[in-house]
């Protein structure tokens, strides 16, 4: 049963700040006690993407991924903004 609901935004930028559309990522989800999970969102034209999704307990944490890179730990909380710089 998905008892939590969390929402969060990734801003992708190049490394001139500017925002990257239409491009995949991937973040995985670790928990105090589940096992990891994955969701995955496209960026929209301003270089957005929303995360929304159910979880069984509160991720503690969430790690972010464009394409096979790794782009960082974060940890997570409901409204949360992070960005990358791709």
């Amino acid at each position: 049963m998905l008892s939590t609901m969390l929402s969060f935004d990734v801003k992708v930028v190049d490394g001139e700040g500017i925002s990257v559309p239409k491009i995949e990522v991937g973040a995985r989800y670790r928990y105090p006690t589940a096992s990891n999970t994955w969701s995955r969102e496209t960026t929209d034209i301003n270089g957005y993407a929303r995360f929304s999704d159910g979880h069984e307990e509160p991720p503690t944490e969430v790690c972010l991924f464009v394409g096979d890179e790794d782009c960082g730990t974060y940890a997570l909380s409901e409204g949360a903004h992070i960005t990358l710089e791709m």
